[in-house]
């Protein structure tokens, strides 16, 4: 099990490295995201008392495009590179390098959202930071990033890779935006929200179910 979790860390680490070197994601998603913000902020009539529904919306509209290009690119990269053909050789269970791609991407649409919160809250005058989004932003996070990781090894073999992907997740990920745009829209309003634990049991099990379904997809479509 410890061999495990190091081997978990390597590829990951693999990931992390890369782009610390290129730093073509982190690039991608900074002016990505800061050109979505940025528009919502200079057609609004007033950035500072803009509703707490369309604050929620502004935010999560902005990690979820801004997460769909840094997966693109990053799964472009592996098949450019011909690395995730190397690492499918290795004698570790298939399940291993799938869990090693989703812990990359969570860690590169935590980035993400930090550098969107952070230029939401400078360009409409507002502190998104709660309970509430920091509870939705892991939820969040371990689903997209499953489902990020499944449908992105698939769409790399695909010469329009980048629509592709775009167009496969973000149906599936409906019921998880919901979940986290209504939690984000309870900090912003500061009422709070009274079917949190709805929302919560909902994002949790969206996760479960698309973690278990998904690893065991991935195993049968890499040995076919």
């Amino acid at each position: 099990m410890k061999n495990w979790f190091k081997i978990l860390l390597i590829i990951s680490g693999k990931d992390i490295l890369i782009e610390l070197k290129s730093k073509e994601i982190v690039v991608a998603i900074t002016l990505f995201s800061l050109l979505v913000v940025s528009i919502f902020a200079v057609t609004s009539s007033n950035p500072s008392s803009i509703p707490a529904e369309m604050g929620s919306g502004i935010i999560w509209a902005s990690i979820v495009f801004s997460g769909s290009i840094a997966m693109s690119k990053f799964f472009y990269h592996e098949e450019k590179n011909e690395t995730l053909n190397a690492i499918l050789l290795m004698p570790i269970p298939i399940e291993l390098i799938f869990f090693s791609k989703i812990l990359s991407l969570f860690l590169f649409l935590t980035i993400s959202e930090c550098l969107i919160i952070a230029v939401f809250s400078i360009l409409f005058n507002s502190n998104p930071l709660s309970l509430y989004i920091l509870v939705a932003i892991p939820v969040f996070n371990l689903g997209f990033s499953s489902i990020g990781t499944f449908f992105g090894i698939i769409s790399s073999k695909s010469r329009s890779n980048e629509i592709l992907l775009t167009l496969l997740i973000i149906p599936i990920l409906i019921p998880l935006i919901m979940f986290a745009t209504e939690l984000t829209r309870a900090g912003l309003s500061g009422t709070g929200s009274q079917n949190f634990n709805l929302w919560l049991s909902l994002g949790i099990s969206f996760d479960i179910m698309f973690i278990i379904v998904l690893t065991f997809l991935f195993g049968k479509i890499i040995e076919q």
